[in-house]
């Protein structure tokens, strides 16, 4: 992606860009969130800014950039939009102080649903409201002197249209009801209210609709109900309500299935409105009185109750979208399996099948029946697997099983295969939960079928798609439209442009961040990484099929497209390893034939190749090759430069990067029951016990509705014990005290209490504690019901009494 500067309006909102930024990232200071806007400003993008201008930043994370920039943009947007509508409201007005009160208006505007509204009232066509005909009576001016404090004579403004006192009262009433509305000082008040600020109480009710209600017997409509059986009938203070539960309601609300609105008492709205002592004349106290609550509870109310729905339904997609980012980011930290052969399957009645060399290369594919009955495959099945594994020459297998419909069933016949002995007894068989959203979209894709050709039958692609998953995560996900990640909470429910722009980013954050190999980056790859786009990617593979493997970093002038600002934009992301033609020293720099600059050991390193001057002397200073740095070696002088400490900083980065999955096999004296991402047995949700202790991963998926709910959610962490359903760890349990309740249904010390309820903003219970994607933990069995497994972490799991054989996972 080329940097282009961003090319403004004249900026004429009442509050300075940066304070908009500052609102959203109060880590920031003024200057610090202007020398981001000038970043931004020269298109700069997230991962450059976060490793190569802390300087500007201060230690942001990737996140936290991100926001600010999407603050930013969207500050951008909102001054250019309140332009445009100064320019189209005041065109129809005549009168210059009604000019000039609308611009103040749009100025002060802090959103673009203000502005909306403010729109709404001057579009053509737009229904007339009672304030606005009682503008067009020419009531304004009285209606000001009634707040100003002075007398107005009613009968003095009786016209032809107004025949009586009363329709003029009436007239004024609602005009002045509405400038109350309006006035700055209630409508900060309003705001406080609509963001939850305040102590104004506010209900959250929802039922179903009439629509539904008058098909409650039939069957489409059972099925309906039970998957928002939690959400129906739903009442709850806005303050409580989380994010994940708006989610539903709005889902719900989309499928015409449920309709929910927020309720406000009156009353506590009166009690902090500014108008409440408000000074009039005596003779207007009465009239004014009857406008204020008349204003309250035919504009002040309403407004508030839609700006709250809005102001929850806006922040749960905020949420949504943050988890969205979080977890894709954990999952493409994964680092892959390389030391074994891949059997990916993805699993249903016709299991779908894949054999994959340790590198990810095609060896076979095929398909074969599933018998539910036993549950096994087929014979045919049987054959095709066994045979496959007579072709590794002596080398282990991983059978990689997608996390779809019948996943359990297919690992239980995989399991049956292994305990009888089917395979080789020299290779090592074991499997894998993988998951496999998006497998069967990406199949279908033009990408896929340029790859696999246009004969191959495209359920295959979806097991290949899963076994490389395994061998390559960040390699393979790339390749995946993220709305078909299953990735995120309720992540259907939200605007698709956001979710996938948001994903566009934090793939671009991570891809480049964690780094890959010029030299063996896939095209997928590099157009995501930072400065590149699908057009330089291409070249890049191009140069590579031409010119052979890239000699240096500085090579990358050569290729079409990549000009000084994309350079130094990606340049720090993509390492060169030493070419084996090179036989100097490897702290030497070499020129190529061909005049560009050559290899240098830098060229492995995230040091920018900005900065191979300074990081040159300092290796010379220190008399240290560049490998000694890396590898650790100390760094006895103390009078190094902060430039120079943030060089030692980049030669020793490293990417945060998860081990690969491993089988761990306990001994048989230690009767521990675990749960390993490598699995060689089953086990049965009905045979699990209260109390009991396993090793766990976090994973992506739970099966209680009909669609794929996230890893971290703002209820919990769902957790693969290697049964029929993942387990669910309450929120409660990660909060910074770690603390632990005891629960009277156990004698279990780590179990929470079961009614443990964490506020939304409670600042207790927030992502830093809360593992990621992957990551395993050692949880106790808190509680069973029915096919809902509670567990709870434990931090040193105690060995309990079981007969489950160990080394099972």
């Amino acid at each position: 992606m080329k940097r282009a500067a961003l090319i403004e309006k004249e900026w004429i909102l009442n509050k300075p860009i940066e304070d908009f930024v500052l609102k959203e990232v109060r880590e920031l200071t003024f200057n610090r969130a202007r020398g981001l806007i000038a970043l931004f400003k020269e298109g700069c993008e997230t991962a450059y800014i976060a490793r190569y201008r802390e300087d500007v930043h201060g230690g942001l994370s990737p996140e936290k950039i991100r926001k600010a920039k999407d603050t930013y943009l969207a500050a951008v947007h909102l001054n250019s939009k309140v332009a445009s509508s100064i320019t189209t409201i005041t065109g129809k007005l005549t009168g210059l102080d009604e000019k000039r009160a609308v611009t103040e208006r749009l100025k002060g505007c802090d959103d673009m649903e203000e502005v909306s509204d403010i729109t709404k009232e001057f579009a053509p066509g737009s229904r007339k409201t009672k304030a606005n005909i009682a503008r067009g009576l020419g009531l304004e001016g009285p209606a000001l002197k009634v707040l100003n404090g002075e007398f107005v004579d009613f009968c003095s403004l009786i016209t032809r249209e107004m025949k009586t006192v009363r329709d003029v009262e009436e007239n004024m009433k609602a005009l002045v009801a509405d400038l109350i509305n309006k006035d700055e000082e209630v409508r900060k008040i309003a705001l406080k209210i609509v963001k939850l600020q305040t102590n104004v109480r506010m209900t959250v009710t929802s039922k179903l609709t009439r629509e539904v209600e008058k098909k409650i017997e039939t069957e489409a409509v059972k099925k309906v109900r039970e998957r928002y059986r939690e959400v129906i009938g739903l009442t709850r203070t806005a303050y409580h309500i989380m994010s994940h539960t708006v989610s539903a309601l709005n889902r719900g609300s989309e499928e015409g299935v449920i309709a929910w609105k927020v309720e406000l008492n009156p009353s506590d709205v009166t009690k902090m409105h500014p108008f409440q002592k408000k000074t009039v004349h005596r003779n207007m106290q009465n009239f004014f009185q009857s406008a204020y609550f008349y204003s309250i509870n035919t504009y002040t109310v309403p407004m508030l109750e839609r700006g709250v729905k809005r102001f929850l339904s806006k922040s749960s997609e905020e949420r949504s979208i943050t988890v969205f980012g979080r977890n894709v980011e954990q999952m493409f930290s994964q680092k892959g399996v390389h030391s074994k052969y891949v059997i990916a399957l993805d699993p249903g009645s016709i299991v779908k099948a894949a054999f994959l060399e340790p590198n990810g290369k095609v060896i076979d594919m095929d398909q074969f029946s599933f018998s539910f009955r036993a549950p096994t495959f087929d014979s045919r099945g049987i054959e095709i697997l066994k045979n496959w594994a007579k072709q590794t020459m002596g080398k282990d297998i991983v059978v990689a099983v997608g996390n779809g419909s019948n996943t359990y069933g297919t690992q239980t016949a995989v399991s049956t295969m292994i305990q009888n002995e089917a395979f080789p007894k020299e290779i090592d068989v074991c499997f894998c939960v993988v998951p496999e959203h998006g497998a069967s979209k990406y199949s279908c894709t033009d990408a896929a079928r340029e790859e696999f050709g246009e004969d191959v039958d495209i359920k295959l692609i979806s097991a290949v798609s899963i076994g490389r998953r395994l061998i390559d995560p960040m390699s393979e996900y790339v390749k995946i439209e993220p709305q078909h990640l299953g990735k995120g909470q309720y992540q259907l429910s939200i605007n698709e442009k956001s979710l996938k722009g948001k994903l566009v980013d934090v793939v671009r954050d991570r891809v480049s961040l964690i780094g890959v190999d010029l030299n063996l980056a896939s095209e997928a790859l590099l157009r995501n990484i930072c400065g590149l786009n699908s057009t330089t990617a291409a070249e890049i593979v191009k140069y590579r099929m031409q010119k052979g493997r890239f000699k240096s970093r500085a090579e990358l002038k050569k290729v079409k497209g990549i000009g000084d600002v994309s350079f130094q934009q990606c340049s720090g992301f993509l390492t060169v390893s030493r070419p084996d033609e090179l036989d100097q020293p490897a702290k030497k720099r070499f020129k190529t034939p061909d005049g560009v600059a050559g290899w240098s050991p830098l060229d492995t390193t995230t040091v920018h190749p900005d900065h191979y001057g300074i990081a040159l002397k300092l290796i010379s200073k220190l008399n240290l090759t560049v490998e000694q740095i890396v590898s650790g070696a100390d760094i006895s002088f103390t009078n190094l430069t902060p430039e120079e400490e943030e060089i030692i900083k980049l030669l020793r980065d490293k990417p945060d990067l998860k081990p690969p999955p491993v089988m761990m096999v306990l001994a048989v004296s230690i009767p521990l029951n675990t749960c390993f991402f490598f699995q060689k047995k089953c086990r049965a949700l009905k045979n699990l016990r209260v109390n009991e202790v396993f090793l766990g991963t976090v994973t992506n998926t739970v099966s209680s509705f009909s669609e794929a709910y996230l890893t971290i959610t703002d209820f919990g962490v769902f957790v693969d014990i290697g049964v029929e359903k993942d387990g669910l760890v309450h929120i409660s349990n990660y909060r910074k005290n770690n603390e632990q309740p005891k629960t009277k249904s156990s004698n279990n010390k780590n179990a929470p209490k079961s009614n443990t309820f964490v506020n939304k903003n409670d600042p207790e219970a927030d992502f830093k504690n809360v593992p990621s994607v992957g990551d395993q933990i050692e949880v106790i069995i808190q509680g069973i019901k029915g096919d809902r497994i509670s567990l709870v972490p434990i931090k040193e799991p105690k060995p309990q009494s079981s007969s489950f054989a160990s080394g099972s996972r």
